[in-house]
This record gives structure tokens, C-alpha cells and sequence, in this order.
């Protein structure tokens, strides 16, 4: 004789309601939040990747967004996570709109530009493309680069 087997199919919700399922009605132990309002403060993030591709590209806005990725070109023993920035700016297709636009530091330079601005919410951030260089000296010189500048004016220096 066949073994019964019960399928239980669950659902996207089902699994966020078990995360945050109350024990016998009370916020779970430690903690004095509701959960239920934290998925009120998700947002999608429908910033689009910007890549210039010609000299002198360049974006300015307000950051509104700070965080990192994953980078699938680094290399063995590198870290694979790389700064993101995310900037709200003018819509210069639509005067008057607002378009977001997110910077990943993938290239070695403008990661490191991405870092030693440590955007934060709220600060006002250029980013401009200035080419291909070549490296002047050791091991890759000769080899080409792609060139950042990033320039970042903190929000607590414009709020006064």
C-alpha cells in the first residue's frame, strides 16, 4: 500500500508572515517594534545604473540612497563588494521632473573616489567621467583606466 505525503504550498506572504508571526499576541520578546509596519518603509529602488560612455559624462544631485553590491570582477581573495551611491537629479529630458540615477564603483578608480567621499543621505554629489587614461608606472603601465572625480558637498554645510 502507498504512503499518503501531504504538499503544503506556501506563498511569498505566508513565509513573511511566519518571519514576523506574533507568540500569543505580543511583539516577540526583545523587541518593541511592530513588525508589520516595517514592510511600510520598503521602497523599490527604481534608480537606474548610470555608465557614461564619452568624456566629460558627468551627474550631480542629492544622494539618497547609500550602500554597496556584490562585484562579480573581483578578483580571488578581493573584495567582492563595491560602494553604491544613489542620486535623485534633475531630469534633463523633462525640466521640472526628478530622475534617480545609481553609481556603482565597479572600476578600481571610481570605487575608491565612491569611498573616501563616504556620501551620506541628504549631501549634494558630482560624479564625472573623465576618460580612459593610461597607468604612468609599474607593473600595467601603459594600460588604460577609466578616470572619475567625484566632488561631495555635505548637507550640514548647505543646512545652516
Amino acid at each position: 500500500m502507498g504512503r499518503a505525503t501531504s504538499i503544503t504550498r506556501t506563498t511569498d506572504q505566508d513565509d513573511v508572515d511566519a518571519m514576523f508571526a506574533e507568540k500569543d499576541g505580543q511583539v516577540p520578546a526583545g523587541s518593541d517594534e511592530d513588525f508589520d509596519d516595517l514592510l511600510d518603509d520598503v521602497e523599490e529602488d527604481d534608480s537606474e545604473g548610470w555608465v557614461p560612455k564619452e568624456k566629460g559624462e558627468g551627474i550631480s544631485g542629492i544622494v539618497v540612497k547609500v550602500g554597496e553590491t556584490r562585484s562579480d570582477f573581483a578578483k580571488d581573495g578581493e573584495n567582492p563588494m563595491v560602494p553604491t551611491v544613489t542620486l535623485e537629479c534633475n531630469d534633463p529630458e523633462k525640466p521640472g521632473d526628478k530622475i534617480k540615477w545609481r553609481v556603482i564603483g565597479f572600476g578600481a578608480v571610481l570605487k575608491r573616489e565612491l569611498e573616501d567621499a563616504n556620501a551620506q543621505v541628504g549631501d549634494r554629489m558630482a560624479v564625472k567621467y573623465f576618460g580612459e587614461k593610461p597607468i604612468k608606472s609599474g607593473k600595467f603601465a601603459g594600460r588604460p583606466y577609466k578616470h572619475y572625480g567625484v566632488a561631495i558637498r555635505r548637507a550640514s554645510a548647505t543646512s545652516s
